[in-house]
């Protein structure tokens, strides 16, 4: 599942589109007959506003998705909730998510306001690292971690 941009320029995933249009189209049912499918009805476009992620699912559709797709519930749900993570730590820690290829959301983290800027800092320059990079630097953080919370027993 590709990461797209929108017109607003905001770089996000788009997991529930994708998923919606691959879930329609293994059914072998078009745009306009999945819009059909809804009560009421809904237009094409608004279909294809979803799975483009132009528009997210609105809680008063997620029922009719559900049905009309024969989805499990939980799994649509969990999904949206992977993807509206993403893009909130997108525009909260300014990750660029362009050029990744992700399959699962990055975890938000919530700090005390006074260490905002302090953890800004460190996932941007987390991100700019390589894997080897990433790799060392979790190990001599835990290893720092742990030696220090043992003294503090």
């Amino acid at each position: 599942m590709e990461l797209k941009i929108n017109k607003k320029g905001i770089k996000g995933p788009n997991w529930v589109g994708a998923f919606i249009r691959q879930k329609r189209e293994e059914k072998g049912l078009s745009q306009k007959e999945l819009g059909q499918l809804f009560t009421p009805p809904v237009t094409t476009q608004f279909v294809s506003n979803l799975e483009r992620g132009v528009t997210p699912v609105p809680a008063t559709h997620v029922q009719a998705v559900v049905k009309a797709l024969n989805l499990n519930e939980q799994e649509l749900m969990l999904l949206m909730e992977k993807e509206y993570a993403a893009k909130l730590t997108s525009k909260i820690a300014g990750q660029n998510f362009e050029g990744q290829a992700l399959m699962s959301a990055p975890s938000v983290i919530v700090v005390a306001q006074a260490d905002e800027e302090f953890f800004k800092e460190i996932v941007h320059w987390y991100n700019q690292l390589g894997d080897s990079d990433r790799q060392m630097f979790r190990a001599q953080t835990k290893s720092w971690f742990e030696s220090h919370l043992k003294k503090a027993i």
